[in-house]
C-alpha cells in the first residue's frame, strides 16, 4: 500500500494528466516567449536601421552643402583676388607710364640745357667782358 505522499503525488501526476499536458506545454510557451522576443528585436534592429540610413543621407546631404558652399566661397575670393590684382597691376602700369614720362622729359631737358649750357656760359661770359671793358 502506497504511502499517502505517494498517493497523493501519483494523484498529482495521473489525476487529469494536466502535469504532463504542462510540461510538454512549457517548452512550446518558451519558445513562443523567445520568438516573440526575437520579433521585438528585429522590429527595433530595422528601425534603427532605417533611422541610421536617414542620419547617414542626412550627413552626406550637409557634407555636400557644405563642400558647395566653400567651393563658391572659394571662388568668389579668387574673383576678388584676382579683380584686386588686376586692379593694381593696373595703378603699377600707369605709375610706371608717368615715371617713363617723366623720365623721358628729363632727358629731353638735361639735353637741351647741356646744348645750351655752353652757349648761354659763352653770351653770358661776352656780357661780362663787355661790361668789364666799358669800366
Amino acid at each position: 500500500m502506497p504511502s499517502p505522499e505517494q498517493t497523493k503525488l501519483s494523484s498529482m501526476v495521473i489525476s487529469d494528466g494536466g502535469f504532463e499536458a504542462m510540461m510538454r506545454d512549457r517548452p512550446r510557451m518558451r519558445k513562443e516567449k523567445e520568438e516573440h522576443s526575437l520579433a521585438q528585436v528585429t522590429i527595433q534592429l530595422t528601425a534603427a536601421k532605417r533611422t541610421l540610413t536617414i542620419e547617414t543621407q542626412c550627413h552626406i546631404q550637409s557634407a555636400h552643402a557644405i563642400q558647395n558652399s566653400c567651393t563658391e566661397k572659394i571662388q568668389e575670393m579668387e574673383q576678388n583676388f584676382e579683380r584686386i590684382l588686376n586692379k593694381w597691376s593696373l595703378r603699377m602700369e600707369e605709375r610706371l607710364v608717368s615715371m617713363q614720362q617723366k623720365v623721358e622729359e628729363l632727358t629731353m631737358r638735361f639735353e637741351e640745357e647741356k646744348e645750351a649750357a655752353p652757349q648761354d656760359m659763352e653770351s653770358r661770359g661776352k656780357e661780362l667782358k663787355e661790361m668789364l671793358n666799358s669800366f
